[in-house]
């Protein structure tokens, strides 16, 4: 009988704001929250599937809404695209290098939201219990250096003139065309039996289009997953499992959060102990 094998790994985990002023809103990197309580690289360009829940604690009347990054398809293939742009910009260099890059280099694009402020993943200590904030760890978006020789980075918002917004990109990449583009006349006019030219007309001309819009993906990147809240009569504490493209959650309505108060659950599975499909492949 084969042996299951275990993953050892912290896929509960409590974060809160760093010290100083509590922003209102603010995004969790899941796979930075989760490399540095595991001491290993979880990588960025994965499905991670995730659960947020607050506490009972927190003060009565409170309201979060949890957002996600879109899982579609062509939020798939904008990554995809992004990270072979980046591949094949950096491929001289990494042939100079002879393999020798960084030993924790990942493919990496910023939430690009204004206004968010970030968190720091908790333990408690030996002695009492208390929070001990995990801070240290590195994390840089990933840069590529244009034709002009300007370094540009990767986000998932709206770029600045250093930026390339993977998903604007990738809509320029190609659009769809009408199928047919012109409707033609049917064969055999006037000759089969039972042959209506109309029919064959709208066989050709109703669907030609396509059911969405053939030149944009819209301005949309975010789903809300839903929206906690705590009052009397009226509770819920926690989102259930949702899937989070690159591990991306944006939280609104939290400046409550400079204790640990929300706790991040992810999925087991078999990607170093956590349920993280590969959004590469």
């Amino acid at each position: 009988m084969a042996r299951k094998t275990r993953y050892p790994c912290q896929k509960e985990i409590s974060v809160a704001q760093p010290a100083g002023p509590a922003a209102s809103n603010v995004t969790i990197d899941v796979p930075a929250v989760l490399s540095r309580v595991n001491h290993r690289l979880y990588r960025q360009s994965r499905y991670y599937e995730c659960s947020v829940t607050i506490d009972s604690n927190v003060d009565d009347g409170t309201t979060v809404d949890v957002y996600a990054l879109m899982d579609t398809w062509w939020t798939q293939k904008a990554l995809q695209l992004a990270k072979k742009a980046w591949d094949e910009s950096n491929a001289e260099e990494k042939a100079m290098l002879n393999g020798k890059v960084a030993r924790w280099n990942d493919f990496r694009v910023s939430a690009g939201l204004s206004g968010f402020g970030g968190v720091q993943a908790n333990q408690f200590s030996r002695f009492n219990l208390s929070p001990a904030p995990f801070t240290a760890g590195e994390f840089d978006d990933s840069l590529v250096v244009d034709q002009d020789g300007l370094p540009r980075t990767f986000t998932w918002g709206p770029p600045t003139p250093t930026q390339y917004n993977i998903l604007d990109e990738y809509n320029v990449s190609g659009n769809t065309s009408s199928d047919p583009e012109v409707p033609a006349t049917g064969p055999y006019s006037g000759l089969l039996p039972n042959l209506e030219a109309g029919a064959a007309d709208a066989l050709q001309d109703r669907g030609n289009q396509p059911p969405y819009d053939p030149t944009n993906y819209g301005g949309g990147t975010w789903v809300k997953v839903g929206t906690l809240h705590l009052s009397a009569g009226r509770q819920r504490l926690s989102t259930g499992f949702f899937t989070a493209p690159c591990g991306m959650i944006a939280m609104t309505n939290v400046g409550f959060l400079t204790d640990p108060d929300i706790q991040v659950t992810v999925k087991k599975g078999d990607y170093k102990g956590v349920h993280a499909p590969s959004m590469l492949e």
